[in-house]
């Protein structure tokens, strides 16, 4: 077993990096034991004050846990850790948006798809109801009511996939955004155009017709993104006379 060895600088998380590249790739797997603090220390060529702050990171992530006298091991459950993980990996640049934005829009493609095959019939008067809303919230100017139904029609259409674990990325990712977004604004217009996209998506779930509620619901990202892309190439100084970045 090799590991690349690390630079001292912050050395426990580059320790964090290869400990998760390799459990997430399999080598460890779930309730495996993992070499102790001594040995990793030497395969890593760090102290064990090292491999001690990286275990307490995983620790923290989920995706190892002590066992009293015995040892660290892989949890037996990953799942949890993945949007741990996700939150914690993203930057604080505002331009590392545009890769959020990039993996949310296969994503929300992606369960659009699902939820027009996998919807029930009850689900289809709430995700109706949820892209009413922001058309409603957009012709009254209204950005918060707007938020607040783009948010559970998302919500909405991710639960009709059912997939637990697209959910799960999908939360982490909204978690993401919602952290690092605060500083990013929305290109005047956006909404309206967004509302309009909303409204046929729902349609097309409703109507079972996966391949245009795919479709559309990429053509909605794929504006969100070019807005972000416009409001990111003002300067900093312009941004605040631009509309707020709504959360999808």
């Amino acid at each position: 077993m090799t590991f690349r060895s690390v630079s001292t600088t912050r050395s426990y998380e580059q320790v964090v990096e290869q400990l998760l590249e390799r459990i997430h790739g399999g080598e460890f797997a779930p309730n495996q034991r993992l070499p102790t603090e001594r040995e990793l220390g030497e395969l890593f060529g760090v102290s064990r004050g090292v491999i001690r702050e990286a275990i307490k990171v995983l620790n923290s992530l989920g995706v190892v846990e002590s066992r009293q006298g015995s040892g660290t091991y892989v949890a037996a459950n990953l799942t949890p850790s993945v949007s741990r993980a996700l939150v914690l990996s993203a930057k604080p640049e505002e331009a590392s948006l545009l890769l959020l934005m990039e993996l949310r829009q296969a994503l929300e493609v992606l369960a659009a798809r699902l939820a027009a095959e996998r919807r029930t019939q009850a689900e289809v008067g709430p995700i109706l109801d949820a892209a009413r809303a922001t058309v409603v919230a957009a012709e009254e100017d209204n950005v918060h009511d707007f938020e607040d139904a783009d948010l559970r029609l998302h919500r909405l259409v991710v639960e009709a996939a059912r997939n637990p674990f697209l959910q799960t990325v999908q939360t982490a990712v909204r978690d993401i955004q919602r952290d690092v977004s605060s500083r990013v604004v929305n290109m005047a217009g956006a909404i309206p155009d967004a509302a309009e996209q909303h409204e046929r998506i729902a349609e097309a779930i409703a109507g079972g017709d996966a391949i245009t509620a795919a479709a559309v619901m990429d053509e909605h990202m794929g504006g969100t993104i070019r807005a972000l892309q416009g409001v990111l190439a003002l300067p900093p100084e312009e941004r605040r006379n631009v509309r707020y970045l709504d959360q999808k």
